[in-house]
């Protein structure tokens, strides 16, 4: 008798052993797409964008009459699939696209000689963006850098009119 209960001993400990390896390889499976996901899209944002991209303050504004934004990006060494511009007014957020071949029908160039797409490298490009119902009270730059969607590069929340800038008069 003795000797079956170490059996049945020995024989518990291998379905527990069998039991926690099971469970861990199925933790395991669960996980590891997730984990890979949040490495790739870190990998793609990394830290060092902060500053590479950057809405130049000083030429933007609102000019109220003829219900557009006027908005300057600049661009440092980075590499982008894509640059998201989100524009948002007191009751909605207009989204527009930027690409580096592929002209925006929706974004005017401010200099009408140049085209609607992403600042070249280590350059800037000023937009104007129009049909806009209410004032503007803030934009949002988002970097799209190997198909992953990085966090906000940069944004302004607070848009002067254009009539008290003088800027572009």
């Amino acid at each position: 008798m003795k000797q079956k209960k170490a059996v049945s001993g020995v024989v518990v400990m291998v379905v527990m052993i069998a039991l926690v390896i099971s469970i861990s390889a199925i933790v395991f499976t669960l996980t590891k797409k997730t984990v890979e996901e949040k490495i790739k899209k870190s990998e793609a944002c990394e830290p060092d964008i902060i500053g590479k991209l950057s809405i130049n303050y000083e030429y933007v504004c609102y000019d109220s009459a003829k219900k557009e934004i006027v908005f300057s990006i600049n661009r440092k060494d980075i590499d982008l699939d894509k640059l998201i511009i989100a524009i948002e007014t007191e009751t909605e957020v207009k989204q527009f696209e930027l690409k580096e071949n592929e002209p925006n029908g929706e974004l005017i160039p401010f200099n009408l000689q140049d085209t609607a797409t992403l600042p070249k490298k280590n350059g800037g490009r000023t937009y104007i963006a129009t049909g806009f119902s209410e004032p503007v009270i803030g934009i949002k730059i988002i970097p799209v850098i190997n198909e992953e969607q990085c966090e906000v590069a940069d944004s302004l929340n607070e848009i002067t009119d254009c009539e008290l800038t003088g800027i572009f008069s």
